[in-house]
């Protein structure tokens, strides 16, 4: 299969080697520009424009742009009934959003949004001990991640970069969707979000530095923190039930589950892992959907959608945020 890559930042380039890795010795990569540089170190022949992608009879394609810029060569993909492997989000706006719908509305072929954490071994494990009722009827649940923007890509400003940046799409509701995802994974879509976001000035950027979300359930709440600024990586979930919690560390290879009244109980990896080997697996399941001609699964564009839609209403909800004084009698 030839395979053609959207992007050639660092997760393009990721994909590159992962697609090449897999056994896929055909892959392109649409840059701005002509890079011999580029072509070297990844493998991938660069294509300046999506005319000389479809002169390679391109069959399947990965976006891997800026959010803001996702649309073309989305479109490209549909209008040439190609497979599609979107990196998240969907799209960052209302009108995108809409825009997509009606791209996505009568496309017959694979789409996948590529939501990597879901495929960590430990994630897995807590979706299926929630399955099985583990620790009894969830009650409340908490998501946190935190990573310092200027530590991302070290070698460039990160001011310049999309997550830093409002036009591209960035900020970080946008940008760290995966608890977002988790969230929709393990309890479904909430009943109502209430959401803060806030830009401290700390980074001199244009979009929210951090946010605080609630989502509300029948019988569930679940909280949400994001930020920019945490110096030290931090990536953590903690989930309440009736008979228990489960608790999870990124830093760590096991997960606890404490039952009420027993002892903590962890469950580890089986080996050390490769962060690498997510990227791996959603590609893989991928070309897996590929072979298989099969639309319909948990990370379709109907996923992709309803993610999006989750995110915008997290935007919505901190821009109409109601705030009631606390300093004032009567």
């Amino acid at each position: 299969m030839k395979v053609l890559v959207v992007g050639g930042g660092s997760i393009g380039k990721r994909h590159i080697k992962n697609i090449l890795s897999l056994g896929f010795n055909e892959v392109f990569c649409l840059k701005r520009t002509t890079d011999p540089d580029f072509s070297k170190e990844t493998g991938a022949e660069v294509v300046t424009n999506f005319d000389e992608a479809l002169q390679r009879n391109v069959e399947s394609v990965f976006v891997c742009t800026p959010t803001a810029l996702h649309m073309e060569a989305l479109t490209f993909a549909v209008v040439n009934n190609l497979p599609v492997f979107m990196e998240k989000p969907l799209i960052h706006s209302k009108d995108g959003l809409a825009q997509a719908k009606n791209i996505l509305k009568d496309f017959q072929n694979v789409f996948f949004i590529g939501f990597m954490l879901r495929f960590h071994p430990l994630v897995q494990k807590i979706k299926e001990l929630l399955s099985s009722q583990a620790i009894g009827d969830i009650y409340s649940a908490r998501f946190e991640f935190g990573s310092y923007l200027p530590n991302w890509h070290p070698y460039e400003d990160y001011r310049t970069g999309y997550a830093a940046m409002r036009r591209l799409g960035g900020g970080v509701i946008n940008t760290i969707t995966h608890e977002l995802d988790l969230i929709q994974y393990f309890f479904g879509t909430p009943k109502h979000v209430t959401c803060l976001a806030q830009n401290l000035g700390v980074l001199e950027i244009d979009v929210e530095e951090q946010c605080e979300a609630i989502f509300e359930y029948e019988n569930l709440m679940v909280s949400l923190h994001l930020d920019f600024l945490q110096k030290d990586y931090d990536r953590n979930i903690k989930i309440l039930g009736t008979d228990g919690k489960i608790q999870w560390n990124w830093h760590d290879d096991y997960l606890t589950i404490k039952k009420t009244q027993k002892e903590a109980e962890r469950i580890h990896l089986e080996k050390s892992y490769d962060v690498n080997q997510m990227y791996l697996d959603e590609v893989e399941s991928f070309f897996n959907l590929i072979e298989k001609s099969s639309l319909n699964h948990s990370l379709n564009a109907k996923h992709a959608i309803s993610n999006t839609e989750l995110l915008l209403k997290m935007h919505d909800s901190s821009k109409q945020y109601l705030k009631v004084r606390t300093d004032e009698k009567g």
